[in-house]
């Protein structure tokens, strides 16, 4: 990286404005220039990523901490977990951003985000969330759930891979669960593998132990081909029919989004591992949420 060593003066107004927004001058300076190589990019027919974090759901097992905002908004070391993620996708020089809001929902309100409404968030799942914002969608897009931290590096690699589906799945997950001494009401959720020549493909979600198996972290890169997909679960089996079974799911209204990665499984799209080691935080016991403060410098940026 480039350091230019000069001193640029600002007003106090100005300095005012960066201090509400918690950022400093450099973060800013560094956003703007990504703003402008992105709708460069834009510019020459090359549509820049979009982002959507899944951000609707109730976490009753961090209460008290939770009872009066959602999980995403927990404070670590002086950011809440949302401005966490907006930071490492700008960073990345993603900055058309959605979040699909659900539990306590106008406390999510930061400026420049488009937000989705998944006001049936305590009877739906991430799926449902996700097809919600289907009309955002329209060009390659990173999914991520709202209450996971992740380093730098791992989103860069996301970025740069390719498939129809990649997921972000960490084989390390069984000493995870292991080493923690409070338990996890849920369930990791499970991905097969199979390793070949130039890549790892998932070839089912949910599966045994026994098998090479690694844990989806709840981030992800689906391309554009695979969006109107989307469209029709949502026109023709959500909206008709929202109690059919689907895949693991006894509803597609409880249906997860793993489970809408078994259907890419099974239509034979190219769903693709991308590997990493521990290198992540979710937030889903008190311990999780003790554990964040102490290793998100080691996995964060900003």
């Amino acid at each position: 990286m480039t350091k230019i060593a000069k001193t640029i003066k600002i007003e106090s107004s100005h300095e005012e404005w960066l201090k509400a927004k918690h950022l400093n001058f450099s973060e800013w300076v560094r956003r703007k220039l990504d703003e402008e190589i992105r709708q460069s990019e834009s510019g020459s027919g090359r549509k820049a990523l979009k982002a959507v974090i899944l951000a609707a759901g109730k976490d009753e097992g961090l209460s008290p901490l939770t009872d009066d905002i959602p999980k995403t908004l927990l404070d670590i070391k002086g950011k809440t977990i949302l401005e966490r993620q907006l930071e490492i996708l700008r960073h990345a020089g993603i900055n058309q951003i959605a979040v699909v809001r659900g539990y306590k929902k106008h406390q999510i309100n930061y400026p420049g985000l488009h937000y989705v409404d998944n006001d049936a968030f305590e009877n739906t799942g991430s799926l449902v969330s996700l097809l919600l914002a289907r009309e955002y969608l329209d060009t390659d897009t990173i999914i991520l759930y709202g209450d996971i931290l992740f380093d730098t590096e791992t989103l860069d690699r996301l970025i740069e891979s390719k498939g129809d589906a990649i997921l972000v799945v960490d084989r390390g997950w069984k000493k995870r669960y292991q080493d923690s001494k409070e338990g996890h009401a849920l369930q990791p959720e499970l991905t097969s593998l199979v390793e070949g020549p130039e890549d790892t493909r998932i070839i089912g979600v949910g599966s045994s132990e026994t098998a090479i198996s690694s844990e989806f972290i709840g981030l992800a890169k689906l391309s554009e081909s695979i969006l109107p997909l989307l469209e029709h679960l949502y026109t023709n089996i959500y909206s008709k029919k929202p109690e059919a079974a689907f895949h693991s799911a006894s509803s597609i209204r409880m249906a997860s989004f793993l489970d809408f990665v078994q259907e890419l499984i099974e239509q034979q799209k190219q769903v693709t591992a991308l590997e990493i080691w521990r290198s992540w935080i979710d937030v889903d016991t008190f311990e999780d949420y003790r554990n964040s403060w102490k290793l998100i410098e080691n996995i964060s940026k900003g």
